[in-house]
């Protein structure tokens, strides 16, 4: 990859987004219905332009957002009386016009052509987010019921940078379908193991059919408890607060799953985010699954990839990050991002295993306060280990260097 190439075209792309920033603010956006209730529209457009390199070839995509992908969102709200609210919410993806994760390079062995990269057609299907009614109790608490977070959703992402591209959650986000080249031989080779293949942050919930209940917060402690849809429940926990030039966001989660996953027993993630006055802040999350057929022996698993699993231990991500909220211009806040995550044993197949995914990556985002957008920079390089049958193999690193913006309203 030329990197010399790839930051001043995208500093001159940066450049031409903060000259091109949108003239107004947004309208009004409660509405009347025929009721006493509310109706509030929101939700944001986000766009990118990224270049990945996996070693052999390389190309520039542009592409909707990932992580902050645009979405449209409406919530009903009305008073019941003095203590509880009632209300739902609806929350849907738009069509995209190329999705970031699913376009590909034509390494060397990729593909039949020697062509550097492949985008999608337009996405038409809508992606529905949140579909759900709530009960809000100001003494007792929250009840929740239909599609939404779970519980346990989030507890191993707590971050408090500031930053664009929300940290672990970023992994794979842009180019997630491009292949690692293997190069174990003479001649580089298609290894069929993408970056989203061999990394996950293991959260330990997402966003499924739940009947929630949040209690109510005390001292800053919150928890969640919630059953899923197919027999699973989940449970999360949380404290945010200020100790003195120090604020803090703690979470843990529990999510068990046996009730409807073949392969896994439960997901457990924990993080925690500090941010001092200063503008100086860390993050450590780390997540893990535990599969079922953990310590079994292979005449107990009968199926290859039973046994092989039984061989390793759980699948875990780790990631940390260092990060600066400064305040450089006066549109809004700037945010500087230092980070590197670990994915251990995501990958379990006959002749690929024991892969250890290693990401470190470096971003900037620049604020826009007064009209809800923002701009923001990275670079990320994915590395992969693995094993055949006890031989390590060898892989080039992919490369990407991503500018994605967003407007909300």
């Amino acid at each position: 990859m030329n990197i010399k190439t790839t930051l001043k075209s995208s500093v001159a792309v940066a450049a031409l987004f903060a000259v091109a920033a949108p003239v107004a603010n947004a309208a009004d956006d409660t509405f009347k219905t025929g009721n006493k209730n509310s109706l509030t529209m929101s939700g944001r457009v986000s766009t990118a332009i990224f270049r990945a390199d996996d070693g052999t070839s390389g190309q520039v995509f542009i592409t909707d957002g990932a992580i902050s992908a645009s979405r449209l969102r409406w919530i009903a709200k009305g008073t019941v009386n003095a203590n509880v609210t009632a209300g739902v919410t609806y929350e849907v993806d738009v069509p995209t016009a190329n999705e970031p994760g699913s376009v590909t390079l034509g390494g060397t062995g990729l593909l039949a052509a020697p062509i550097d990269g492949t985008e999608l057609s337009p996405n038409a299907n809508w992606g529905l987010r949140h579909s759900y009614v709530w009960v809000n109790h100001k003494k007792m608490g929250k009840l929740s019921l239909g599609q939404t977070s779970v519980a346990s959703d989030a507890t191993g992402e707590a971050n408090l940078s500031g930053g664009g591209f929300y940290g672990a959650s970023m992994l794979g986000a842009y180019g997630g379908a491009i292949e690692f080249v293997e190069t174990t031989n003479a001649a580089p080779s298609a290894s069929g193991k993408t970056i989203a293949n061999v990394f996950s942050n293991y959260d330990a919930g997402g966003r499924e059919e739940t009947l929630r209940y949040d209690l109510p917060s005390f001292m800053g402690i919150s928890a969640k408890i919630g059953y899923i849809n197919g027999g699973n429940w989940d449970v999360g926990l949380q404290y945010s607060g200020k100790i003195g030039p120090m604020q803090l966001l703690a979470r843990a989660g529990y999510n068990d799953r046996s009730a409807t996953s073949a392969t896994a027993n439960y997901n457990a993630a924990a993080s925690v985010a500090v941010l001092h006055d200063s503008g100086l802040n860390v993050a450590y999350n780390i997540g893990k699954v535990s599969t079922k057929s953990e310590g079994m022996s292979s005449q107990a698993a009968g199926a290859q990839a039973n046994a092989l699993q039984a061989t390793i231990e759980d699948p875990q991500t780790t990631y940390w990050s260092i990060g600066y909220k400064a305040k450089i211009f006066g549109a809004g806040g700037t945010n500087f991002e230092v980070s590197y995550a670990n994915t251990q044993d995501e990958v379990v197949s006959a002749g690929f295993d024991d892969t250890d995914a290693t990401m470190w990556g470096v971003s900037g985002t620049q604020n826009f306060d007064a009209i809800g957008a923002q701009v923001a920079i990275q670079y990320q390089n994915y590395e992969l280990d693995a094993n055949n049958a006890g031989t390590a193999m060898q892989f080039d690193d992919i490369d990407v260097i991503t500018l994605q913006t967003i407007f909300n309203f």
